[in-house]
């Protein structure tokens, strides 16, 4: 969000990120915080803007990436789905019942 919508960025990098937030409870009102911005951020978004490329630098690819922002928007939030994924093989490898997962049945209008 830092490249989309001028979000500061990460306190730490992308392989420490995993204890960047040691406490739950603050996590989850991050992440309560971060949900009602990108809800926000989404709202103001338009052709226009998607049409556009982005540049920025890569620290993953280690170099300078160029790229249409529509197909990077697409990327965001598929992304979001690889991590609820991985957040529920976790917790039934866990043993616990994570009940539906399917958007229509817990995100009202998802369908």
């Amino acid at each position: 969000m830092s490249r989309f919508d001028g979000w500061p960025k990460p306190e730490v990098g992308q392989k420490q990120s995993a204890g960047m937030v040691a406490d739950f409870a603050a996590l989850q009102a991050r992440r309560e915080k971060a949900d009602a911005d990108i809800v926000a951020w989404a709202d103001r978004v338009d052709d226009a803007w998607l049409a556009e490329d982005l540049v920025w630098f890569s620290g993953s690819a280690g170099r300078e990436m160029r790229r249409q922002k529509g197909p990077l928007v697409v990327h965001f939030f598929n992304h979001q789905t690889h991590h609820r994924g991985q957040a529920h093989a976790l917790l039934t490898a866990c043993g616990q019942d994570t009940g539906d997962t399917d958007l229509f049945l817990v995100v009202p209008d998802a369908a």
